[in-house]
């Protein structure tokens, strides 16, 4: 089950929740028990590099990291 960011549109109380995306709608504020709106997110995704384990990056932005 996903965690979701959300802020009570009545407080401004901002809290995360485990919720089925189904139901992220029917979130309600722990402190006032208004409607509260779910907040946009971002995600971080590790992905295995494909420079190959040399310690050098091919591309021409990574400064010669070992892990894009």
């Amino acid at each position: 089950m996903p965690t979701y960011d959300f802020r009570c549109v009545n407080c401004g109380e901002r809290f995360s929740r485990r919720v089925p995306i189904e139901e992220r709608d029917k979130v309600r504020c722990p402190q006032c028990g208004s409607k509260a709106q779910q907040l946009l997110t971002g995600f971080i995704y590790f992905g295995k590099s494909d420079g190959g384990g040399s310690g050098s990056c091919s591309r021409s932005s990574c400064s010669g990291c070992s892990g894009c």
